[in-house]
């Protein structure tokens, strides 16, 4: 009865644990969008009003408006496009998680601030909802660590072996000590989300840091 009631328990918390992930995901995903998207938007609403009154009085002013209006519009197509593919990476079915990490990666690194190593082998398993939920992990681990560590380089590993996938991240930046973590939201929110989603995994996780050497993060996640 008491191992019963202990499973039952751990199910429960699992089943929070999503609903609170959920709903992260959702605040976070509203907030980006408020930020980018809707503000460029209302931005062009005033660009076109702008050009409507250049009309009839400079029309070489108006068409310089209605071209950065153009502009605008590409802007957020692409920003919408990049929040869907957050939501779905959508390349899963057709070139399968490793190529999309790595193009995940390089997204992420657009603008070359990092020198990343990467060692990718072949993730076994056949479960979208654990491939996808090894593909989110990864994600936030590597946006930390290019957001928040203050370093320029990175090591990243994702293997499988004896039906467990290994992801491995090392940062050559600041560090942290645990009390000071918390301080920034963010960062915290960052971890807190990847080790809800390694404990839903039945996985392990383990982190360590000192100031100005670094951090290390080495999760286990069983292949089921």
């Amino acid at each position: 009865m008491n191992n019963m009631n202990n499973r039952n328990s751990l199910s429960s918390l699992n089943d929070l644990s999503i609903l609170k992930i959920q709903e992260e995901e959702r605040q976070r995903i509203a907030m980006e969008l408020h930020d980018t998207s809707l503000q460029t938007l209302a931005h062009v609403i005033h660009q076109v009003d702008l050009a409507g009154i250049y009309m009839d009085k400079d029309i070489v002013k108006s068409k310089l408006e209605l071209a950065e209006v153009k502009q605008n519009i590409k802007t957020v197509i692409e920003e919408i496009r990049n929040t869907i593919f957050d939501l779905r990476p959508m390349s899963f079915d057709d070139l399968g998680i490793e190529e999309t990490i790595q193009r995940y990666i390089q997204y992420a690194n657009k603008d070359h601030a990092f020198q990343i190593h990467t060692y990718i082998d072949n993730i076994d398993t056949t479960y979208y909802i654990i491939m996808a939920n090894i593909y989110r992990i990864i994600q936030e681990c590597i946006s930390n660590a290019i957001k928040h560590s203050g370093g320029d380089e990175i090591y990243f590993k994702c293997y499988s072996k004896n039906k467990t996938c290994y992801i491995e991240i090392e940062d050559n930046g600041k560090g942290f000590v645990d009390g000071e973590y918390g301080q920034d939201g963010q960062k915290h929110f960052g971890l807190s989300v990847v080790k809800e989603r390694v404990m839903i995994l039945d996985g392990e996780i383990h982190i360590s840091s000192e100031i100005n050497k670094g951090t290390k993060i080495f999760i286990e996640i069983p292949l089921k």
